[in-house]
């Protein structure tokens, strides 16, 4: 009889400089919401050696795409507008890479902020550089209100899976982005925009594996939002499923 797991859930990361010194950066936050949501966190540093997506994606039951720097304009075949801040381009690569696996192998993707336009970008859609350079009747999406602190509202599609978790139609949510998607990937969904049309939230077209975009931040706001805490919940309990249909099941 197989025996049911606790799930590993690989987060992508950043790469910053801590007192000189190149150093691996992922917010707690992240860290904090998939343990309450019953999983088992592993941080994914940033690196281009070939394989390590496919082994990151071989070990973990799902992935979650942090929030973090600009997409790099290449990712997508554009060039930098003036406004474009810090990239990665390593980090780019790894996520694309890391994207293709999961669809090859079935598994969960949840994409947070910077992640939702990463997976646009990685399954052929664009990104919006900067929203104010853009879209010059954009509302705010760069809060100046403590993280945790929703600003403005979102309507979610009903018939969305998101819209399970939350039974309302409206929102409100935190923002803290300057991109978003722009030209929309044609294996995802749309299912929450913003009032001045921002794609809030996308779901993957394919039936086979669950695949969230989410441009806010639900890990900031989910000591304090049921709703919010719940995402990772149902992201989580699908890793788990997956995970346990596995022949290899092993306890952690």
């Amino acid at each position: 009889m197989k025996q049911l797991i606790r799930p590993l859930i690989g987060i992508t990361s950043s790469t910053v400089n801590h007192n000189n010194i190149p150093s691996i950066n992922l917010h707690e936050k992240y860290i904090q919401a998939v343990i309450q949501a019953g999983g088992i966190p592993a941080v994914i540093p940033a690196g281009t050696e070939e394989g390590m997506a496919e082994a990151w994606l071989t070990v973990c039951s799902g992935i979650i795409l942090s929030g973090g720097e600009d997409v790099d304009p290449y990712s997508y075949q554009a060039e930098p507008y003036p406004k474009m801040q810090k990239t990665n381009g390593k980090r780019d690569k790894l996520e694309i890479e890391i994207v293709k696996q999961a669809q090859n192998q079935n598994k969960p993707i949840l994409a947070i902020c910077r992640g939702l336009t990463m997976v646009n970008a990685a399954l052929g859609g664009t990104v919006i550089q900067d929203i104010e350079t853009n879209l010059p009747n954009a509302i705010n999406h760069f809060q100046q209100a403590a993280r945790s602190e929703p600003t403005h509202e979102i309507q979610i599609d009903p018939q969305s899976r998101i819209f399970q978790i939350f039974n309302r139609s409206n929102i409100r949510v935190n923002s803290m982005h300057h991109q978003a998607i722009d030209q929309l990937s044609p294996v995802l969904k749309p299912v929450a925009v913003a009032s001045d049309g921002i794609i809030e939230a996308v779901e993957g077209s394919s039936e086979s594996s669950l695949l969230w975009g989410i441009q806010w931040h639900p890990e900031e706001m989910a000591s304090e939002d049921p709703g919010m805490q719940q995402l990772f919940k149902e992201f989580v309990a699908e890793c788990t499923n997956k995970g346990n249909n596995q022949e290899d099941v092993r306890t952690l």
